[in-house]
């Protein structure tokens, strides 16, 4: 866990993820988002620990710990935008015609049952109609495009007792793909791939003009690199961990280890790249950004650009904002898992210059 406070006026972005939680705190200064103070804290393994005790872990056990890093950290800002995770969730884009809004919000709950395989009193949803670069709607003459985004309602309700039970106020909650496209690609008009390889879960997201247009998520994280390590060396998990992030390169002819999860994820995407309509320089995707914890994986990189022929490289959170050079060093090692924070605090600054 560390952290540094610069004591003024901020908003909170929080991840809470499989096995750590993530805290970014910007400030509006000058009108551009500023980093003022960052946390992260390991935590138990959330799932192993349901199957363990018998008993809702995550719900009991994350507000505690999130008020023992806040404390630690010196964080003061109570105002919080939180994830939720992806999978589960849904993401789309659907074409209407031109309408009223009283009459597209009418005409979203109508359409939302084709995509949505449960009742809507089950489910938060939420929309917006994409706009284009220079702020106007896509096609000006008949049709809009609307982003729709559903979310299990259990599931929002317990993200908001927990930050309630942390002594924290709720501004909002946003998935955590639509977090990770705001903090790595923004406004950028690219079409990119972000792979984002948690402790779990893998999240691929296919962006155009900073718009989803195609989300999968993959039971494969770095839990299972971890696992083909150990059992491939005959190691403890713990070692296998420690030589994970050692720095040594598993897919070198020297050391090569066939890692199960990996291919399944390069094989995934390679389906979304196939499914996309393609350029005339034969290429749809002009880059693959890595996220997550396990991006920084000693020769993934090279191997993933490799295997799809895709420019490729570790995504920066932190391109985006301004902060204090000094901290530079302690970030760089650590930017690949704040993404989802990062987006998250980035939405509250917008909301902020909106009010």
């Amino acid at each position: 866990m560390f952290g540094f406070s610069f004591g003024r006026k901020k908003v909170l972005g929080i991840d809470i993820g499989a096995s750590s939680l993530k805290i970014i705190e910007l400030e509006l200064r000058s009108g551009k988002p500023y980093l003022s103070n960052y946390a992260w804290m390991k935590i138990p393994d959330i799932a192993e620990k349901n199957k363990a005790t018998g008993s809702n872990f995550f719900e009991k056990a994350i507000p505690e710990y999130l008020k023992r890093i806040i404390k630690v950290s010196d964080i003061s800002t109570k105002k919080v935008y939180a994830s939720i995770p992806s999978f589960g969730g849904l993401i789309t884009l659907i074409d209407f015609p031109k309408m009223t809004s009283a009459d597209m919000e009418q005409a979203i709950k109508f359409e939302a049952h084709k995509y949505i395989p449960t009742s809507l009193d089950e489910v938060v949803i939420s929309w917006e109609i994409i706009k284009d670069e220079v702020g106007e709607e896509k096609d000006t003459n008949k049709n809009v495009q609307v982003l729709l985004v559903a979310a299990s309602r259990n599931k929002v309700l317990a993200y908001e007792k927990i930050i309630k039970d942390s002594n924290l106020k709720l501004l909002g909650i946003e998935m955590e793909n639509l977090a990770m496209v705001d903090s790595l690609v923004g406004n950028d008009l690219g079409n990119f791939i972000i792979l984002d390889i948690g402790y779990r879960v893998c999240n691929i997201i296919y962006t155009e003009k900073g718009i989803i247009k195609a989300n999968r998520n993959i039971d494969a994280g770095g839990s299972d690199i971890t696992r083909t390590i150990a059992t491939s060396l005959g190691i403890t998990p713990e070692r296998a961990e420690m030589m994970k992030v050692s720095g040594k390169d598993f897919f070198s002819i020297e050391s090569s280890l066939n890692f199960p999860a990996i291919d399944l994820i390069v094989g995934e995407i390679s389906r979304i790249i196939g499914a996309l309509p393609k350029k005339e320089n034969g290429s749809s995707v002009d880059a693959l950004i890595l996220s997550g914890g396990t991006a920084n994986f000693a020769g993934l990189e090279k191997f993933i650009a490799d295997k799809l022929g895709l420019k490729t490289m570790v995504g920066n959170p932190f391109g985006r904002i301004g902060y204090d050079k000094n901290v530079e060093p302690a970030i760089e090692k650590i930017k690949n898992q704040f993404s989802v924070a990062m987006g998250l605090a980035l939405k509250g600054i917008e909301d902020l210059r909106e009010k």
